[in-house]
């Protein structure tokens, strides 16, 4: 895959420093027990466990789950996270799958944020600051608009801050102003003027080639922004 620029800096890191023995086990009540009987007061560390959580699930699911998880000729994987959880996804789990000498689909890609920043502050769980899932839901804000203002502001290259000032902005000036009007004055003159029946498309002027000319030089960055997974620049260009 094309890793950012992040994700490849972290794990070489920890390949510079060389791949040295690592505890996976932690003296807590909570986690998954290790299934040994003279370690039965451990449980995993979170980040050896979690990764096998993602196949577990996906078998929890299918019966057939073998068809993604040891498929590694049709089969990319695809991951996304931010930077604090890279050497996990690029080191220890592929690492762990490796050392079973069995037939695994391996990372491929990985796409990794920088810091999403929450007003003037960091977001924290702990002490209540910040929007999370449930926070979002009851807000009772299409969770279209979300996502374009998530994606919109993805801290992709650099550190990002999340304003509710901005969240209203860009909803009102670009969804609605921009795409928003954009989408009803097509509308209501191809109702005034065509009867809501689109005529035949003709490339007989100059300025409709151009047009062609442009869209297609849009499209084709804009394709190749999601190919390298840039979903920031492929927003941007999707409203150009």
């Amino acid at each position: 895959g094309k890793w950012s620029a992040n994700g490849k800096n972290i794990t070489k890191s920890w390949l510079k420093e060389g791949l040295n023995p690592r505890c996976i086990t932690r003296d807590l009540k909570w986690g998954t027990p290790v299934p040994l009987e003279e370690m039965k007061d451990k449980v995993f560390y979170v980040w050896f466990d979690a990764p096998i959580g993602y196949l577990s699930i996906t078998a929890n699911y299918t019966k057939e789950w073998e068809k993604w998880w040891k498929n590694p000729e049709q089969v990319k994987l695809y991951q996304f996270m931010g930077k604090d959880n890279v050497p996990f996804h690029t080191v220890i789990f592929p690492c762990t799958l490796i050392g079973t000498n069995e037939d695994w689909t391996l990372l491929h890609h990985i796409s990794t944020s920088e810091y999403l920043n929450y007003e003037n502050t960091k977001f924290s769980k702990s002490r209540n600051i910040g929007v999370f899932g449930t926070d979002a839901k009851d807000t009772g804000i299409p969770v279209s608009v979300w996502r374009y203002y998530l994606i919109s502001s993805r801290p992709e290259t650099s550190d990002s801050i999340f304003t509710w000032k901005e969240f209203i902005t860009k909803n009102n000036t670009e969804l609605l102003a921009n795409l928003g009007n954009f989408v009803n004055r097509v509308m209501k003159f191809t109702a005034a003027k065509y009867n809501s029946i689109l005529p035949a498309f003709t490339v007989d002027h100059e300025a409709e080639q151009e047009l062609i000319k442009k869209v297609n030089t849009t499209l084709t960055d804009y394709i190749d922004a999601l190919e390298n997974v840039k979903l920031r620049a492929g927003l941007e260009l999707a409203m150009d």
